[in-house]
């Protein structure tokens, strides 16, 4: 039924016919549409929006016409024709001798056309007329629907555009990611296609004697799962690809269930759905369903597909077959959170193994749940040799086993492990087995406490493995790239001052006042500069103890005295490891020695009793008890700097006290690989490690501590550029071992904005003429003094020791001239000129003596070095 609009309706619709302006109007949203361009080009969205106003005024139009083709029938006695709609409307009308002309429903009928009136017009033309224009409002409406089809075009186009791009980049490489504070930057990975992780079982069940797969491709699983094939194959069967039917193209893995015997499994296993159901975590791979099937016992756990390798394939494709240290530490510790996720719940992974970690664009993903249990239950425990924990089928499952899969995964990626049948064997090769170790012993360390087979011996949860992850990481950076990395993670504050940084430069100011000095350290000096342990947040006593460091000891004491009479603080580690703190501070050394003896029943096994208890027995003097409780320390905490600075010192205090401290006592090559500046101990060959003990830090043998403290200062130096004690320790057994280049590239590295530079610069001038002087180590000993001002205190000091080794060595090797013309200072660098020289600083050096009996001895001495003249 055609509508017939009224005057005023019709003047709405078309603003061209009346005063009223169009009310707003909704119109199709085209997202291609050029905003600029409201009329010129007028977009698709806008023809169709105004399509169904036109097509109604369309109607009135054709209507009004078919009326006037009636009326024109009533009024003329003429007789209907034939209408040709192939005729050509320019040909003449041979009857008539006149030509048709298009009508115009809106003419005035009081016009003339052409000179003629309406009544002039034949019905015939009238039709005609009414005919074409028909025809013309038909196309219109044709064109309309045509932009309105096209419209929709558009719409489904941009959309489909938009899914095709989605897909394209999905599969499309994008950029790297950095991951552990920056530290590390790992790969960005390409998911797999799922039709590329679908594998022939053929092989497989020939190979290892396997069953088929219960499932073919097609086969239907819960009117949901169509199976598409097996991808791998488990500890609990074939592990399946099926396309969901109910979640339109989603993918998804049907892996199966443990069967059940006995009424305690399955309800062990209904326990272990319902906290599995309820895991959600990015970092572990979704489950969707539960479902049973009478061809497969237990039924399948449907998770989700992750497309990408796992860490076992991305290892096997390096040459190597070996992941670098640094990129496997980074994929576990984006892994750990996942981890420590399960624990916070109850529930333990139990099933860690490169197999189960996948790598999908910038995703690590833990798969496979089938595994999954309570802390402590037992039964049916799923795990894979070589990597579960040894005391799990007798202790249960718990958070150490897992952390035993972690250091086991680690290895696993990092390490060639020893393996028998294809299985893994306990245990971890150490430095002198695995050359990479050597160069990376911290890593070594980290790893043997991860898997140690005590599992109280282990990292205590999560959170203390990821920050000694962090501590390891950062320290093979520095040592491999030579880039240092702030430490966020430590469990230390900074190195409180320095030992051992001016001993050798102070003992020239026995020339300005006669008093002999030694280059010796002590033990007071290491223990005010050592780093001490920050406090832990999650003890009970921590709020109490907030402001700990920043109060008087006495004031200290007191107020822990008050805390421990009080209940709630009962439990708190940190205050009584605080009155310790506090005696040691006041002196009361033996003091408190009694209180760690009475706090070791309940305490010994945290790593702050083993701090403290080192701190105490190196104020005692008591080195060997002192070595073995911070060599303790290094066990526990492989990622901490402030245990391998303690150690190597009490380490150089041992060989003082033995009296080995100026002695060399390593092959050259060691001690050179040790500094770790030209080479490095991984390139050094295994004949240098036929002792396997060497990496054992309890030793009373010179050769091993040598070697230890070496190396731990080295390291300290190479990671941590603040910590200028270590290089200055470095320096000195490296000039112990005859190193003196080493000693003086080691104290070069000293940055320029640190307050000791200048004592570094001022030391390696000492050190360049300590031993085996020539004229070439003499000449840079004066260059370098001549880059340094003039008001520093001890210049004069320094130039004496200076022309007086190049005095011994024109002596000593019978010259009476350098090789070089060249002055040393402003000295002819000849046995008459250095003399000169030396008379004329120590008169200078005489003048800001500060006792006038040494001023003498010095103007005679300077008296004595004076060649004789004869005026």
């Amino acid at each position: 039924m055609t509508h017939n609009f009224s005057d005023d309706e019709l003047n709405y619709l078309d603003p061209a016919k009346g005063k009223e302006q169009p009310g707003t109007e909704a119109v199709a949203f085209d997202p291609f549409a050029d905003d600029d361009e409201e009329e010129v080009n007028t977009t698709a969205a806008a023809e169709a929006a105004a399509a169904d106003a036109e097509e109604e005024r369309d109607d009135v139009e054709i209507e009004a016409l078919l009326k006037q083709v009636g009326a024109s029938e009533g009024a003329a006695a003429t007789e209907a024709v034939a209408y040709d709609p192939f005729a050509d409307d320019e040909l003449e009308d041979e009857d008539e001798g006149t030509s048709a002309v298009a009508f115009d429903p809106f003419a005035d009928d009081d016009d003339d056309t052409d000179g003629h009136s309406e009544e002039s017009f034949t019905d015939s033309d009238n039709i005609a007329a009414l005919i074409k224009d028909l025809g013309v409002l038909r196309d219109k409406r044709e064109k309309r629907r045509g932009n309105a089809s096209a419209l929709i075009d558009t719409s489904q186009r941009s959309r489909q555009q938009a899914l095709d791009t989605f897909r394209e980049l999905r599969l499309a490489a994008r950029t790297n990611r950095e991951v552990a504070d920056g530290m590390v930057s790992l790969p960005y990975v390409v998911p797999t296609d799922p039709e590329y992780a679908l594998m022939d079982p053929t092989e497989a069940t020939k190979e290892k004697k396997l069953a088929p797969p219960q499932l073919k491709p097609g086969d239907i699983v819960a009117s949901q799962y169509e199976i598409l094939g097996v991808i791998a194959h488990g500890g609990m069967g074939w592990i399946y690809l099926a396309n969901d039917h109910f979640v339109s193209g989603r993918v998804v893995v049907l892996k199966g269930m443990q069967a059940h015997k006995s009424a305690d499994e399955t309800a062990a296993a209904e326990a272990e759905r319902e906290f599995l159901a309820d895991i959600t975590h990015p970092g572990i791979v979704k489950i969707f369903n539960f479902i049973d099937d009478a061809r497969v016992p237990g039924g399948f756990i449907v998770m989700e597909y992750v497309g990408g390798p796992s860490l076992r394939k991305r290892r096997n494709a390096l040459p190597e077959r070996r992941l670098p240290f640094t990129i496997a530490i980074a994929y576990i510790l984006e892994l750990l959170p996942a981890l420590d996720y399960l624990h916070s719940r109850g529930v333990v992974y139990n099933d860690l193994k490169p197999d189960n970690i996948i790598v999908t664009e910038d995703q690590v993903k833990l798969i496979d749940l089938g595994a999954v249990s309570g802390i402590g239950a037992f039964g049916y425990i799923y795990g894979t040799k070589g990597f579960q924990a040894p005391e799990v089928p007798t202790e249960g499952p718990s958070v150490s086993s897992d952390i035993y899969t972690i250091g086991r995964t680690l290895a696993a990626l990092t390490l060639k492990l020893p393996h028998e049948d294809g299985v893994f064997l306990p245990g971890i090769p150490n430095p002198t087995q695995e050359p990479r170790l050597r160069r990376h012993v911290s890593f070594y360390r980290l790893l043997q406490r991860a898997t140690n087979p005590d599992p109280k011996k282990r990292f205590k949860d999560i959170s203390e493995m990821r920050t000694q992850l962090y501590g390891v990481l950062r320290e093979i950076i520095a040592i491999r790239d030579g880039i240092q990395h702030p430490a966020q993670h430590s469990l230390f504050s900074p190195a409180r001052s320095t030992f051992g940084t001016k001993h050798l430069v102070f003992r020239t100011d026995q020339l300005i006042d006669g008093i002999e000095r030694t280059v010796r350290i002590t033990a007071p000096e290491v223990v005010s500069a050592l780093p001490t342990p920050l406090l832990d947040r999650d003890d009970v006593g921590a709020a109490l103890l907030q402001g700990y460091s920043y109060t008087e000891p006495q004031e200290a004491l007191e107020t822990l005295r008050q805390a421990m009479q009080t209940v709630e603080y009962e439990e708190s580690a940190e205050i009584p490891f605080g009155v310790v703190r506090s005696m040691l501070d006041l002196g009361y050394t033996g003091q408190a020695k009694q209180w760690l003896e009475k706090l070791e029943s309940r305490l010994g096994e945290d790593w702050r009793f083993q701090w403290y208890s080192g701190v105490t027995q190196l104020l005692l003097e008591d080195f060997t008890a002192s070595q073995l409780h911070f060599s303790n320390m290094l066990e526990i905490l492989p990622g901490e700097a402030a245990p391998k600075l303690a150690l190597a010192a009490v380490n150089e205090l041992l060989l003082q006290s033995m009296g080995y401290s100026e002695q060399q006592l390593l092959e050259p090559a060691v001690a050179r690989a040790c500094a770790n500046i030209t080479s490095n101990l991984y390139e050094l060959d295994d004949e240098y490690f036929v002792d396997q003990t060497i990496w054992e830090h309890i030793s009373s043998d010179p050769k091993r501590i040598r070697f230890n403290s070496l190396r731990l200062y080295g390291t300290v130096w190479a990671t941590n550029p603040t910590t200028v004690s270590s290089a200055f320790g470095l320096a000195r057994l490296l000039r112990a071992e005859n190193q003196v280049e080493m000693a003086v590239a080691t104290l070069d590295r000293v940055p320029n904005a640190s307050r000791h530079q200048r004592m570094a610069r001022l030391t390696t001038i000492v050190q360049l003429i300590s031993q085996d002087v020539n004229e070439s180590r003499v000449r840079r000993a004066a260059r370098r003094l001549e880059e340094i001002p003039t008001n520093e205190p001890r210049f004069l000091q320094i130039k004496i020791a200076v022309i007086t080794a190049g005095l011994s060595f024109l002596r000593d090797s019978k010259l009476q001239a350098a090789a070089s013309p060249n002055d040393l200072f402003e000295y002819a660098f000849t046995e008459r000129g250095l003399r000169y020289g030396l008379a004329d600083t120590l008169r200078a050096l005489a003048r800001q003596a500060p006792f006038s009996r040494h001023r003498y001895a010095l103007v005679d001495l300077a008296n004595q070095v004076r060649p004789v003249t004869t005026f």
